[in-house]
């Protein structure tokens, strides 16, 4: 589909500074989206060495009560928005999501966990994970420990695109579609591993049915095209189990800002042209 870009405002300015992506699809139909501007205002107040290259990507999806963010967020956000009313379309708001992303490293997780500083540090220092995705520890506000969340990742936008995302074949319908995501990223090669042990994700603790959606739950439908795809698997090996069905819908970009931010010049890399060899030899990351 190509995506129409009328009514949305794009901030002048460059994005080539951007160094990791944050990305969160939400969809809210309970008349409040105080959970996800209380979270922003919570990145806010990272140090600016985070702000400045971090890009925040909301992707709505589709809902009735449309995501709007207060103009006093100096962040470099990116808010998209899908038109078409796909119940569970977590698989296509995610694929949207990593195409806009302008940053080969991706932190993905829901509008209900906040990363610490800590994740944001470690991910913009690290190399980008290329065939590995990296899932972290996760906590309740008071410390204790829960069990980590299925869809909270780090991960390399090439190696996501590569294989084609998450199979939107599960969109309309409740859940599988984290686990074959995972399955299928495994059985072609992609390793699955954690982040150090400080580098965790909160649980934000609030009453979803009266904040966020109210989506019923039912994994029938889903469950039947999981066992489908296994089959398949084992039936034609690596080339079946994924339908390719990729961006199925119609979508515009509703906000593109800039954060106001002054970077020092860089010193002058006048050798770097010349020396395209050696990373022909050794590519670069």
């Amino acid at each position: 589909m190509i995506p129409s870009t009328s009514g949305g405002r794009a901030a002048e300015g460059d994005r080539s500074h951007i160094e990791l992506t944050c990305l969160m699809n939400v969809y809210f139909n309970q008349g409040d989206t105080s959970v996800l501007t209380s979270l922003m205002e919570t990145y806010a107040k990272l140090p600016a060495a985070i702000l400045d290259v971090t890009q925040f990507l909301i992707v709505d999806d589709g809902s009735p009560t449309p995501v709007r963010l207060p103009e006093h967020l100096n962040l470099n956000l990116l808010i998209l928005r899908i038109h078409d009313d796909i119940p569970w379309n977590q698989p296509g708001a995610r694929n949207l999501g990593v195409v806009y992303a302008r940053s080969e490293k991706v932190l993905m997780t829901d509008v209900d966990h906040t990363f610490t500083p800590e994740v944001f540090l470690h991910a913009l220092h690290a190399r980008p994970p290329r065939r590995t995705v990296f899932k972290m520890k996760r906590i309740h506000p008071d410390g204790r420990s829960c069990r980590p969340h299925p869809n909270t990742f780090f991960l390399a936008r090439s190696r996501f695109l590569a294989l084609y995302g998450y199979d939107e074949a599960y969109s309309g319908h409740y859940g599988f579609d984290d686990s074959m995501f995972w399955r299928w990223q495994r059985n072609h090669g992609t390793r699955f591993r954690y982040l150090p042990s400080r580098c965790r994700v909160i649980k934000r603790d609030f009453e979803k049915d009266g904040r966020y959606h109210s989506f019923e739950r039912d994994l029938s439908h889903n469950r039947e095209i999981a066992e489908a795809n296994r089959a398949a698997w084992k039936q034609w090996g690596p080339a079946r189990g994924h339908s390719r069905r990729f961006l199925n819908f119609t979508w515009s970009i509703q906000e593109d800002r800039v954060r106001d931010t002054q970077f020092p010049a860089p010193p002058a890399r006048p050798l770097w042209t010349r020396t395209w060899w050696l990373r022909w030899i050794k590519p670069c990351g």
